[in-house]
């Protein structure tokens, strides 16, 4: 880095250096910036001299003079030196310096009441009348407000205080003509928070973190007072404003305003009233009341302020002392992340301030604003821990876990912010993770779909609460018919469910209902031979069936005898022997797993202790369960028996359990029938004629040629089989043209189809490489195809998202929305070979706001020319390349002085390189030939220009900057 000294006038008195090459050296230069002073930018530095320099150094770095450089971002500095402390026999002289914009300070502005809405520009504009200042970049030309200031203050802390009414955020700009200064701007933006996706680590990044917690500022509610209101009628003694009268309902039910303008947190009074108790375990009284007042102009703006109040102080405050080793640049406001992994620690940050020593190469960060970060772990970590159980305890294992871009390991970190891999792997060697890839080779596994960034909820761990089994009865498969939680007894059907809620529920559609009781079969006389009709039930004898697992599709831990399982299976049948396949039983949970604290969560009403449920079944021949009890035989029992409590061992006392019928008795032989109404006569024929039967079970007695529908009618048929003369061989139906009004389940192979409209829907189906779930449809429309659906949680619900992909002639076009289903989050076009990319930056619906990029062939190549042997009336030798890529240009140059004229040019700019805006890049080359000589290079629009320190010599070198201009396709491509 480079600091040009200059005096009042702006003349450059010197040039010291950091890197100890030039005549003046710098040491322990810092430049401070912080979110709470800005737009004001800090400097400190110490200059090195020797004995015979002492005058120079005092005259050149002396009180009011100036210091001009250019920092790492591309922004001028015009700092104005405050301090100076002259140390003749350390031979140091430390400066202190300040932004010139801090010379507002010594502007008094007064009392202030606009007559009308006025634009930021205006109001600074007026503040700052006379001073020398412009306005420079405004990114808000249209805003207006209507603003008062009853007091003096400093033209500074005005224009700070009309920043902060419009939410801007200000800097101090410099425009230079060599090193002339020519301009002062004031730069007026939007604040660029955001996240900067930088991690740092304990025990690499960070030496320490000391965590501090206290209550001191703690509310659960608040009594709001806003400003007094003025006077319409010339009275006096007005009331300040409050909340009482105001109506207004949170949509969480979280807070409530109450008659008396107090606003309380339901959630927080619950956790911290003084009432709470074991035996008042929800208390709603008692608060934590606060009384303060705000400057709100009305009822509304007072509500606002006392909710965020509120939201801040409703649990103890929570700081964090964190001594950071390595550190980047990280520009003010931005986002960073914290990792602790021997204490679960993750949190999130904000930079406050920043301080940067180029002489030193460091940067320290002051970080705020914290937050606690929730890390999403894959479940293969369930499995490697009950894999873990069975190895030896005397070998201690650790869990690594690493986050990458790529399956190659590829910038790995303890965060997986912005990483789209996952490793985990378990070592015997330390409990501090490994930060090379090659220990955690073939275990990446791809965390992060194609879409991106702010990716879509996970799946709900358990929370460890009670979980609860619940049987309902009914008449019908639908549960409508007879429902009933209270007792079985003559009831066809049982449904179940377990969730977490103790009360069963009465809504039939909540239960998975099966069949448990056969209907009594009649058998009726012999009759005329006519059409074989449909089967009737047969009064066979129904069978419940359970089992239990571990998993929700019963493979894991599969068990008909065991119930310490977390699923119980069920379906019934009227076989007595219990199926050893997963696949035939409906499974639910009935043992949810012991879950993390969750944070701050909705508190409930007391529950039961988190301990382990059981769900018991025994069987028997009574409906008190007395006759032949028996834990074990459910295939020759007529009632089952069940409950839960928090004992493992099943209870061999009748009395606890719940009985209810599973199997009926067999039906006595029912009445001979009536006589059946005349079938219609068929048509004549031989006894060879084949016959078409429609019938569920084999045909008796077939003869070659005879057809066999499987089903109770054509309708419904499933199958078509046709009689060899031996066996029933499979048959089709042989038809070149078929009009069918719908087909339902059809697999169509080696067609062709010829339609313009083509529809596909889907329904729960798995996002490939996610585990997300989707419901939508895919349509061909013409020339247009369309996948679009929503995003869904692990029950099927939508969460709101919306997705779209299209792909028609113009192009590709695909987004995701935000869960309010209408702000993009996402977009991606592809169109004629240009890549447009777009992401939501802040806000919703009409409030949103994006940034766009866009991509072609151009931005991928580097364009390179070169000038040689040029020469002017003041150098010769000149020799300029030219290298491009994107909106970078590089300039590298090299000559031989003739002349010593200052401030001459030496090339006009070749088009397609100029630097953008036409401001000027600029940088000091040494001298090839003399020591300490120098020269100052300068690129604009208008061309290249050179200051020579000495008329001799050559000098070399190169300069970077960024352009707008079209790409210069006639030069050379370099791919």
């Amino acid at each position: 880095m480079e600091y040009y000294f200059a005096d009042r006038k702006s003349n450059i008195l010197g040039v010291g250096s950091t890197d100890g090459k030039g005549e003046w050296r710098i040491d322990n230069d810092i430049e401070t910036q912080s979110v709470d002073n800005r737009p004001a930018v800090e400097l400190s530095l110490d200059i090195k001299f020797t004995t015979d320099q002492e005058q120079a150094v005092n005259e050149m770095a002396k009180e009011t003079n100036f210091i001009l450089y250019q920092d790492e971002e591309g922004n001028g500095h015009q700092m104005v030196i405050e301090s100076v402390e002259h140390d003749s026999l350390g031979h140091i002289h430390s400066i202190v310096a300040s932004d010139a914009g801090n010379d507002l300070i010594n502007e008094t502005v007064g009392a202030f009441k606009a007559d009308k809405p006025y634009t930021i520009a205006e109001y600074i504009t007026r503040f700052t009348n006379d001073s020398g200042w412009e306005i420079g970049i405004n990114e808000f030309p249209d805003n207006v407000r209507t603003l008062e200031w009853t007091s003096e203050e400093s033209s500074l802390a005005r224009i700070i205080a009309v920043a902060k009414d419009f939410d801007a955020v200000l800097s101090f700009g410099f425009e230079f003509v060599g090193t002339n200064l020519v301009k002062r701007v004031i730069n007026i933006r939007h604040e660029t928070a955001g996240d900067s996706l930088i991690s740092f680590e304990m025990n690499k990044d960070i030496n320490n973190i000391v965590t501090h917690r206290d209550t001191y500022d703690m509310e659960t509610s608040i009594k709001a007072y806003g400003a007094v209101p003025e006077s319409t009628d010339g009275s006096t003694n007005k009331d300040p404003i409050n909340l009482i009268g105001y109506n207004w309902t949170d949509p969480t039910g979280q807070f409530v305003l109450d008659q008396y303008g107090f606003l309380h947190d339901t959630i927080a009074v619950q956790k911290y009233s003084r009432l709470l108790s074991n035996s008042n375990p929800n208390p709603t009284q008692s608060d934590w009341n606060r009384v303060k007042t705000f400057d709100s102009k009305s009822q509304a703006a007072l509500l606002q302020a006392a909710l965020a109040d509120l939201k801040k102080y409703n649990h103890p405050n929570e700081t964090y002392d964190i001594d950071l080793v390595n550190s980047p640049y990280v520009p003010l406001n931005q986002t960073v992340h914290i990792a602790d992994e021997n204490q679960q620690l993750f949190l999130s940050a904000k930079v406050l301030s920043i301080q940067r020593s180029r002489a030193n190469h460091s940067v320290q960060l002051t970080l705020g604003e914290f937050a606690h970060e929730t890390v999403s772990f894959d479940e293969r970590l369930s499995e490697l821990a009950n894999q873990m159980s069975n190895i030896s305890k005397t070998v201690q294992y650790y869990p690594w876990l690493r986050y990458a871009d790529d399956d190659q390991g590829t910038k790995m970190s303890a965060f997986p912010s912005g990483k789209k891999y996952m490793a985990i792997v378990w070592s015997n060697k330390t409990s501090v993770p490994s930060d090379n890839p090659a220990d955690y080779a073939g275990k990446w596994a791809l965390i992060k779909g194609s879409d991106g960034a702010d990716g879509v909820p996970g799946t709900k761990g358990a929370d460890g609460r009670t979980s609860y089994f619940h049987t309902a009865w009914a008449n019908d498969v639908s549960g409508q018919s007879g429902f009933t939680v209270s007792g079985g007894d003559g009831k066809k059907y049982i449904g179940t469910y377990s969730d977490f809620t103790q009360a069963d529920s009465t809504n039939p559609s909540d239960y998975n209902w099966a069949l448990f009781k056969g209907e009594d079969g009649d058998v009726g006389p012999k009759g005329d031979q006519g059409l074989p009709g449909a089967k009737g039930a047969d009064g066979r004898t129904a069978y419940a069936h359970f089992a239990y697992a571990n998993s929700q599709d019963g493979k894991t831990d599969f068990s008909t005898t065991d119930p310490n399982r977390k699923y119980i299976g069920f379906y019934s049948d009227f076989s007595s022997g219990d199926s050893t396949n997963p696949s035939d039983y409906n499974w639910s949970l009935i043992k949810g797993a012991d879950g993390a604290d969750g944070k701050d969560g909705v508190p409930g009403k007391a529950g039961a202790d988190g301990k382990t449920s059981y769900f018991h079944i025994a069987y028997a021949d009574s409906s008190d369960g007395k006759t032949n009890f028996s834990l074990d035989t459910p295939g020759s029992r007529k009632y089952i028996g069940s409950y839960t409590d928090f004992t493992q061992a099943d209870s061999t006392n009748p009395a606890v359990y719940s009985w209810q019928l599973v199997q009926g008795p067999k039906g006595d032989t029912g009445p001979q029938g009536p006589q059946g109404p005349q079938g219609v006569q068929g048509t004549p024929g031989s006894k060879d004629v084949p016959f078409p039967y429609v019938q569920l079970d084999a045909p008796a007695n077939p003869k070659k040629g005879d057809t066999w529908w499987h089903g109770t009618s054509l309708k419904d048929a499933t199958a078509v089989q046709r009689y060899d003369g031996s066996k029933w061989v499979d048959d089709a139906i042989a038809q070149a043209v078929l009009y069918i009004k719908e087909l339902n389940s059809i697999i169509l192979n080696s067609a062709e189809i010829n339609s313009p409209n083509i529809n596909v829907p889907f329904q729960h189906v798995s996002i490939a490489g996610s585990g997300i779930l989707s419901s939508g449809s895919l349509t061909l429309n013409g020339a247009s195809y369309v996948i679009s659906g929503n995003i869904e949680d692990t029950n099927g619900k939508p969460n709101g998202q919306i997705y779209h992909t299209e792909v028609n002639p113009d192009g590709l076009l695909s987004y995701i929305t935000q869960t309010d289903g209408t702000t993009q989050m996402h977009t991606s076009r592809i169109s004629m070979g240009v890549l447009e990319l777009t992401d939501l930056v802040s806000g919703l619906g009409n409030s949103a706001k994006y940034i766009t990029s866009t991509f072609n062939a151009h931005d991928a190549v580097d364009y390179y020319h070169k000038d040689s042997g040029l020469e002017t009336n003041d150098v010769k030798n000149l020799n300029i390349s030219y290298s491009r890529k994107g909106p970078n240009v590089t300039i590298g140059i090299a000559f031989q002085m003739k002349t010593g004229n200052g401030w001459v040019k030496i090339a006009d700019i070749r088009p397609g390189y100029s630097p953008f805006n036409s401001d000027d890049a600029a940088r000091l080359l040494g001298s090839m030939s003399y020591t300490g000589a120098a020269c100052e290079l300068y690129v604009s629009a208008g061309g290249i220009y050179i200051i020579p320190w000495r008329g001799q010599g050559g000098y070399a070198g190169s300069l970077s900057f960024i352009t707008h201009d079209a790409y210069p396709t006639n030069d050379a491509v370099v791919n």
